[in-house]
């Protein structure tokens, strides 16, 4: 049984991409829309801004556009435009612009960004602006939040940002908790230092499961010298499988190349990013194909400042409810479909 299809969409100066629904909307694009036998609906709109990427919500009627290495973003429903969003300038031209959309642990529509302050997540119903961690005496830990991502139940929240030499780690906030008590958002979360005694750089991470995520470590050398006595560990390009609730690495292995962005397919796979979209299976560390047609970037944290031409992520979408990947590379959109029966099973 074939593990994927694929088809290519044409489609020329593609600016961001998101799905709704069957559908891919090139948000930043107007509100472009392309359909899989390759009709294209016009835009609708020209936002006279900077704008270069976009996310969206579970269903895609609600989406946020943003200048990745900016201040401003704009929050839409179905492309009309709710409200403008910021975020701190300091350090803003260095690193990804942090904002997520999810359905919360009660089920409400949220959204978690930084709007004033790089190392403080705020909380906010999305439909009516109103702040679910609004609070005067915080105090946030000093840490460049960026790439914020929820688990599928909605009860925790991802952020694969960096502190200051820099330093890319990834922290693991409780949301359950955090809508309780806002000062639950001012920690420094980070993963077990079992997962990573050496401070290798995370490079970013993404959920497998509402427990378990995979975390990417990028080339960079080990920042501690320390020799680890047996279990899985984090080394310069490696993949591991971790255990947020019990603070366990379950499995780790090495990779000829750092992984860069990685996004879940299922529990047992992932999409690394880096350079060419490869699929790799977590309970072996095998790398299953290459698209060494496609054009990935070269990301391997959230500072991209450095980054230009090819180097830098191009238009790119995952539909976890369907397990369907887009990418756009010059002239085209190609979709990748994952066969749902193939991806099943954990890895641990």
């Amino acid at each position: 049984m074939a593990m994927f299809t694929q088809f290519g969409i044409n489609a020329t100066d593609v600016r961001s991409l998101c799905w709704r629904g069957d559908q891919l909307v090139d948000w930043v694009g107007g509100g472009r829309a392309f359909a899989a036998d390759g009709t294209e609906q016009p835009a609708r709109v020209r936002y006279s801004y900077r704008f270069d990427a976009a996310t969206a919500s579970p269903d895609g009627r609600f989406a946020v556009i943003y200048e990745r290495l900016g201040t401003k973003g704009l929050l839409l429903q179905d492309g009309r435009i709710l409200r403008e969003l910021d975020r701190s300038f300091y350090y803003a031209g260095a690193y990804e612009y942090p904002v997520a959309l999810f359905n919360g642990p009660d089920g409400r529509l949220l959204l978690a960004h930084c709007p004033g302050n790089y190392c403080r997540i705020e909380l906010e119903e999305v439909e009516t602006g109103r702040s679910l961690t609004a609070s005067t005496d915080r105090k946030p830990s000093d840490f460049f939040h960026s790439r914020l991502a929820a688990s599928p139940d909605g009860r925790r929240l991802l952020s694969a940002g960096w502190l200051w030499h820099p330093l890319n780690l990834v922290m693991c906030y409780d949301l359950a908790q955090a809508l309780t008590d806002a000062h639950h958002l001012d920690g420094c979360h980070n993963l077990s230092s079992l997962l990573n005694p050496g401070l290798v750089e995370e490079s970013s991470a993404c959920w497998l499961d509402d427990s378990r995520i995979a975390v990417a470590a990028s080339a960079e050398p080990e920042q501690n010298s320390v020799e680890v006595d047996g279990g899985p560990y984090l080394q310069p390009r490696s993949l591991a499988v971790y255990d947020v609730v019990n603070r366990i690495c379950l499995r780790a292995f090495q990779l000829d190349e750092p992984p860069g962005t990685i996004m879940a397919l299922g529990k047992r796979y992932v999409l690394s990013l880096y350079r060419h979209p490869k699929l790799i299976d977590l309970s072996t560390g095998k790398v299953i194909h290459v698209w060494s047609e496609l054009q990935s970037g070269l990301q391997d944290g959230s500072i991209i400042s450095h980054l230009e031409g090819d180097a830098k992520p191009p238009p790119m979408a995952f539909n976890a409810m369907s397990n369907r990947f887009a990418i756009a590379n010059r002239d085209s959109i190609t979709v990748i479909e994952f066969n749902d029966a193939v991806l099943g099973g954990q890895a641990g």
